[in-house]
């Protein structure tokens, strides 16, 4: 890991999550603990697109941002459907997604910004969340990826770094927490398509997603020694809601990425 960025555990009103610090961003990655919401969704369910009452998610998401704080009304949430569209967004996009599902960025799987505080948000349980950070001509500049396994394929992750890349010099990357490599397993269809895609990253036990990120973020000119693999699996590993794992009875967690104040 560089030298410039940081990863570790945080802890704050009940809540835990892993933080990501450098080059003037921030990324905030929780656990399941700390919130309201009952089973399946239990505990600090944060998305509204799950069987869980509106007032029990908002009430997580007020909590979630206390903890990090990042207002919520400075949360951009956006639509995901597994697909490869970016949106730049800046202050007008404060707060969309943030209370409502009907006001998210529709039909998005990333999102860039410029704007100090404004919070860039990931939906996922067992997705790749990955946050891309470069050096833009007033400041830091970064991007909030939704990777599943088809955006991914398609190239989500380098297309955000290569969107970042025409406006600044890319510093670092972070490969927040998700299905590892111990536990996506896919058919030889599937398998065949990311071998193809991504030599060497799937083999018969299955497909590491960490590593494909990692290659594309290279390739788009991601410094190697700068991209932090949190290797945390949701499947596996109980403190995180997983898809694959509860047969899609779960929560969702939310990765808020920000730059921070000046």
């Amino acid at each position: 890991m560089s030298a410039r960025f940081a990863l570790e555990w945080r802890e704050a009103g009940g809540l835990m999550w892993l933080q990501w610090d450098g080059a003037g961003v921030c990324a905030a990655f929780p656990t399941r603990e700390g919130g309201v919401s009952p089973a399946p969704c239990d505990s600090l369910n944060l998305g509204l697109s799950v069987d869980d009452a509106p007032g029990n998610v908002l009430e997580n998401r007020r909590r979630l941002c206390a903890a990090v704080g990042v207002p919520q009304e400075r949360l951009v949430v956006p639509g995901q459907v597994h697909g490869t569209t970016l949106a730049w967004v800046g202050e007008g996009e404060a707060g969309r997604g943030a209370f409502a599902r009907e006001t998210v960025i529709h039909d998005c799987d990333g999102l860039l910004s410029g704007a100090p505080g404004l919070g860039l948000v990931v939906s996922y349980a067992d997705c790749v969340p990955v946050v891309i950070v470069a050096r833009g001509a007033d400041g830091p500049e970064l991007a909030a990826v939704h990777a599943g396994w088809r955006g991914m394929l398609a190239g989500i992750v380098g297309q955000a770094a290569a969107a970042l890349s025409r406006r600044g010099r890319l510093l670092g990357a972070v490969v927040g927490p998700s299905i590892g490599p111990c536990c996506f397993t896919v058919d030889e269809g599937l398998r065949a398509r990311f071998d193809e895609r991504f030599p060497g990253c799937a083999d018969e036990a299955g497909v590491n997603l960490w590593a494909c990120a990692g290659r594309d973020l290279a390739a788009a000119g991601v410094p190697p020694a700068a991209v932090t693999v949190a290797a945390l699996c949701t499947a596996s590993d109980a403190r995180f809601f997983s898809h694959r794992r509860d047969h899609g009875s779960t929560g969702r967690h939310l990765a808020i990425a920000w730059r921070q104040e000046a």
